[in-house]
């Protein structure tokens, strides 16, 4: 006796162009997004965190961009502080030399540094908040970093530091301490002026993602053909 079972064929689904725009145009900014989270999670790792709070202090910088903390009321203009964008970078810098990740004193100087570049480049804008060239920071971060480390594997470390905190205080908490550039920025309205919040792709995160990525590479760099840390070969 002779059983036919029925074939299953896959037909093509056809798409018309509207279609394959808008899948585009929703995919790629998702893969582009996860994958930077991603990268930042191996950020995180690399600065000596573990897997595991690596990836909590990631999803707490993605979730933590929504929310701000009031700590002060001028007029009818409110000063807060971000949590995803100033409050977990803050934490991570204290817990790096808590763990004697970095020294205090290098880690002071890394934050001088760049807080000076950041005041100097970060421009006020009423309406729109304080804009700085997205460049300034890391690099600087990552300079200062490798020459506080000397080319070593603490580079990355004092990379974020100095790159975060630096650029919290001489971009906006400089600025928002600046009576004229406060009431230029309010604008005389009930508004909410916040500190390090811009969202998760904010100046501060993308800064101490891009620092460590940039000190790291180079540290490597100069480790292999110039031969610094001769007490650090590279595994």
């Amino acid at each position: 006796m002779v059983v036919e079972v029925p074939a299953i064929a896959i037909l093509p689904v056809p798409f018309n162009p509207e279609q394959v725009i808008i899948a585009l145009a929703i995919l790629i900014p998702v893969l582009v997004i996860f994958n930077f989270l991603l990268i930042s999670e191996e950020v995180f790792e690399s600065i000596g965190f573990g897997f595991y709070q690596a990836m909590l202090v990631t999803a707490g910088a993605l979730l933590g961009s929504l929310l701000n903390i009031p700590l002060i009321t001028i007029d009818a203009a409110t000063i807060a502080i971000n949590v995803g964008g100033a409050a977990i970078p803050l934490f991570v810098t204290i817990g790096m030399v808590a763990r004697n990740r970095v020294l205090l004193p290098k880690t002071l100087a890394a934050i001088a540094v760049v807080t000076i570049a950041a005041h100097v480049f970060a421009t006020p804008v009423p309406g729109l908040g304080i804009t700085m060239p997205f460049y300034i920071a890391p690099l600087t971060g990552a300079a200062v970093g490798l020459l506080l480390a000397r080319g070593c594997r603490t580079a990355p470390e004092l990379a974020y530091a100095g790159g975060t905190m630096g650029t919290l205080l001489g971009a906006d908490i400089l600025n928002l301490a600046n009576p004229t550039v406060f009431t230029s920025l309010a604008g005389g309205a009930a508004t909410t002026l916040s500190i390090g919040g811009a969202g998760i792709f904010d100046g501060i995160f993308v800064t101490g993602v891009f620092s460590v990525l940039l000190a790291g590479y180079a540290g490597r760099h100069l480790r292999q053909s110039a031969g610094v840390c001769p007490q650090e070969p590279e595994e």
